[in-house]
């Protein structure tokens, strides 16, 4: 049986995982605040630049937030993460850039024509989309990093340049590269731990697959020794030619009868059957005619023994048995007559017999009730010594010991 491991991830596979996991995630969050930071904006700023021009750059905005969550559904949908990575990635990467781009554009816009109080309320809601971001962008880093450095550096050198025009520039243009580099900081982090999840997700997936597939392979083989198991057993019971009981097989079921009738006070017939003067006609018809008869015989036995419990067996050569459970003298005796009758009606013929122009058998039938010291070798030998009179009465014919 091979050793289960547990495999590692690929760094394609891994890359791929890692956009899926972004597009899935990041496709409703990130446009969700996004578009309600545009409908905030549209509230704050009408009063100082009029209800029309805002109202068109929110739709510019909402815009391209719907261009880029259906290029990522469809992305999903057709699997581009998968056959495309490299260049799904530069795609949703100029998105990034494109969106936080339009932020801090906005921002430099509006801020010399408005109030401070307004301008920090601005930067506030910029820097809460970034931040939201994060958590749904940083597992592809780059792409939050593209988001990142378009809407909040270029705010920050701009606030910089200007320090003269608003008293607190100079802090605010510190501030948001503090933040630039705090949030590319924890962004690492993150990232690493999004890989790490990502990566262990994977194996424990491809683990339990390997589990599922060991699991079906150790069902099937066990299916396959079971039925293994019945063919050694059938193999080992049963007579290859005729398909009857061997006499492994028969030896077995008398002494099961003998238990089980020892046990209720019952009867237990057994009839030896001989096919007469055999040997004859293989040396007449060759012997793959006697196995024909042979398989014939094992037939007509098989339709004899209709009642339950009654084993027909082949005892060796052209000996056969039949084992009758709870039958008294005069069922067995009855059983024998029947399988004459059944033998005569198949009308084999046999021309080098002494005894019929057709095939016949000679049958000993011996019928007891077991007691303690009474062994299958014991019925044997009795259907035996009976089976030896029929024949040295001229053959063809019933004895009952």
């Amino acid at each position: 049986m091979p050793m289960i491991y547990q495999p590692r991830i690929g760094e394609d596979e891994l890359f791929a995982a890692q956009l899926e996991l972004l597009m899935q995630n990041g496709r409703v969050a990130s446009m969700s605040s996004n578009c309600i930071a545009a409908l905030a904006m549209v509230a704050l700023l009408w009063p100082y630049f009029g209800l029309l021009p805002l109202l068109l750059w929110a739709s510019l905005v909402l815009l391209l937030l719907l261009l880029r969550s259906l290029h990522m559904s469809n992305a999903l949908a057709g699997h581009s993460y998968q056959r495309e990575p490299r260049r799904l990635f530069w795609r949703l990467v100029f998105g990034a850039l494109l969106t936080g781009g339009v932020w801090s554009a906005t921002y430099i816009a509006v801020a010399p024509h408005i109030p401070p109080t307004l301008q920090y309320v601005l930067l506030l809601i910029i820097v809460m989309i970034t931040t939201i971001s994060l958590a749904v962008m940083v597992v592809v880093r780059e792409y939050f990093l593209a988001f990142l450095f378009a809407s909040l550096f270029p705010i920050a050198w701009w606030s910089l340049v200007h320090l003269w025009e608003q008293p607190h520039n100079l802090l605010v243009g510190a501030v948001l590269l503090g933040v630039c580099a705090l949030l590319l900081v924890v962004s690492n982090w993150i990232h690493s731990s999004f890989r790490s999840m990502i990566a262990l997700s994977w194996e424990r997936e491809a683990m339990a697959r390997e589990l599922g597939e060991l699991t079906g392979s150790l069902r099937d083989r066990n299916r396959q020794l079971k039925a293994a198991r019945r063919q050694l057993t059938d193999l080992a019971n049963i007579d290859e030619l005729t398909g009857l009981g061997n006499r492994r097989l028969v030896n077995h079921v008398l002494r099961q009868e003998i238990n089980r009738a020892r046990r209720s006070h019952g009867e237990l017939s057994v009839i030896l059957i001989d096919v007469d003067h055999f040997k004859l006609y293989n040396d007449t018809y060759g012997h793959p005619a006697g196995d024909e008869v042979l398989r014939r015989l094992g037939d007509i036995l098989t339709r004899t023994t209709s009642r339950a419990g009654e084993v027909a067996g082949r005892y060796g050569g052209e000996e056969f048995i039949l084992i009758l459970p709870g039958a008294d003298a005069d069922i067995a005796r009855r059983t024998a007559e029947s399988l004459a009758e059944l033998v005569r009606e198949a009308a084999i013929p046999h021309r080098s017999s002494a005894t019929s122009d057709r095939v016949t058998v000679s049958q000993g039938v011996f019928t007891a009730a077991p007691d303690g010291d009474l062994e299958p070798i014991n019925l044997i030998d009795a259907a035996d010594a009976a089976l030896y009179q029929a024949k040295a009465e001229g053959r063809n014919r019933i004895v009952t010991a």
